[in-house]
């Protein structure tokens, strides 16, 4: 019953759903596409919407091939398979990568490659003596071989932190003086693009390739782009057969992407604007920390001793019909993601909605069965 009733309010218009970017609904031109597109099979290369998209994706992001995949975690893994094509190959990434917490460890489990965590900064970075500390080459036998070292932008777990252009080119330039590619995942680099000013081909020059997540930021229903050299994408797109990720007339789900890029990319900054306002008009607020975001996405802290974050999270979604996530527990924190769906007076329902719920959880008897309910 509990989980039937999640499943109509998050179907219900009258729900904030700030969850995470990727709860959108297709918009009115995206379903007209999808109806509309001319369709082939993709698998024997015949979907010339897939064609279009593949071609618009890596000429915005100055690459000379792509290839359309279901999912931003099975671009990654392609990604980093392909350019760890030897037994014994390693993979740089950060200790708070959505590749290394998020995506099952498939690039070990799947693709075979060593995963070498080096530590984020609270900025998404990982420090260049760091990561030139951990490039370990053939000459030892001991050891593993560096092949990639893979970036994410925005980086999700520091709370949409935003790496600077200056910052991804003295990675590259470092790793290729190791003969080591650079794998961007960009599952946000639309926002990157726009907090910067930049285009979003700038934001990836002297990466070796570059996932485009397609259904965060810009709102399309389904899919990531995986860009990079022309050899590259053919072995990644015959791994993704292996995968399962070759689709046929998949033309339907190309289709509003190709929307999405025109219709939503040039409105993004209204999110960055709406997560500026919400951090703005919490701040002060009792029992709650929260920095100024740099795009789309807010950690909001609930410093009240006894108060978890799941506590907050439950009360919110109760009591005033709103949807966020619990992003850890010590400290006690909630993800609040912004998109092209909520409005300012979801962010006034938002605020109103995070003061009242600490107000009430720090004086009502409720969070007592609250806490036992979470076993804690």
């Amino acid at each position: 019953l509990a989980l039937i009733m999640r499943a109509k309010m998050c179907l219900s218009p009258g729900v904030v759903d700030a969850r995470s970017d990727t709860v959108t609904k297709p918009t009115l031109a995206m379903r007209d596409a999808m109806r509309d597109a001319i369709v082939g099979d993709d698998v024997l290369g015949d979907d010339l919407t897939v064609k279009q998209l593949e071609a618009k994706v890596s000429a915005i992001f100055g690459y000379p091939a792509a290839v359309f995949v279901p999912s931003g975690t099975m671009a990654n893994l392609l990604a980093i398979s392909t350019w760890c094509d030897e037994r014994g190959s390693e993979v740089i990434v950060g200790s708070k990568s959505h590749v290394h917490l998020y995506e099952q460890g498939g690039i070990a489990t799947i693709g075979g490659a060593h995963p070498r965590a080096v530590p984020n900064a609270s900025d998404g970075t990982m420090a260049l003596e760091d990561i030139e500390d951990a490039i370990r080459q053939v000459r030892d036998d001991h050891f593993p071989v560096t092949k990639v070292v893979c970036l994410e932008n925005t980086h999700n777990k520091t709370g949409g932190k935003v790496l600077s252009c200056e910052y991804v080119r003295s990675v590259a330039a470092l790793c290729a003086q190791f003969g080591v590619k650079v794998h961007m995942d960009g599952a946000r680099i639309w926002n990157a693009a726009v907090a910067l000013g930049k285009s979003p081909g700038e934001l990836v020059v002297g990466c070796n390739s570059v996932s485009v997540c397609l259904s965060k930021a810009i709102g399309a229903p389904v899919g990531s782009v995986l860009c990079g050299p022309v050899e590259f994408i053919q072995r990644a797109k015959r791994f993704r057969k292996a995968l399962g990720g070759s689709m046929r007339q998949v033309g339907v789900l190309a289709a509003p992407a190709l929307v999405a890029i025109d219709e939503i990319f040039p409105k993004l900054r209204s999110d960055h604007i709406l997560a500026q306002s919400f951090a703005k008009s919490l701040a002060g607020a009792p029992g709650i920390e929260c920095l100024a975001p740099d795009s789309n996405m807010v950690l909001v802290t609930v410093t009240v001793p006894g108060i978890t974050a799941d506590a907050v999270v439950r009360e919110l979604e109760e009591s005033h019909g709103v949807l966020v996530l619990p992003w850890s527990a010590r400290p006690a924190m909630i993800r609040v993601v912004f998109h092209h769906q909520i409005t300012q007076s979801d962010v006034e329902r938002l605020v109103k909605g995070f003061r009242q719920s600490l107000e009430d959880l720090a004086r009502d008897p409720k969070l007592d069965e609250i806490m036992m309910a979470e076993g804690l």
